[in-house]
């Protein structure tokens, strides 16, 4: 009998150790779908910038047709601007 009460105790240790750490998982993994979640909106949201970027770039292209010098440096330097912050958001997803 001092045999099956042990073995049942340490049974229900490990089967205690086991809950927790299903408990745990669980609560990290709901964190993880969480940070995901943030995650994919902001990269949504970094991919639209991207295209409204892309957008304004083409329209600006077609412009510069009829530009002189110094407007075309002018945008050339919005465009480097907008580019750089795109980079630095892109840099701020990847840690």
């Amino acid at each position: 009998m001092v045999d099956i009460a042990s073995s049942l105790s340490n049974l229900q240790e490990k089967l205690a150790l086991i809950l927790r750490r299903t408990a745990l998982l669980e609560k990290e993994n709901l964190q993880l779908k969480t940070s995901l979640s943030k995650e994919q909106r902001q990269v949504s949201d970094l991919m639209e910038q991207v295209q409204e970027g892309k957008s304004k770039l083409a329209a600006a292209m077609v412009n510069t047709a009829n530009m002189n010098s110094t407007d075309k440096a002018q945008l050339v330097q919005k465009v480097d601007h907008y580019i750089k912050e795109i980079d630095t958001a892109i840099k701020n997803l990847n840690p």
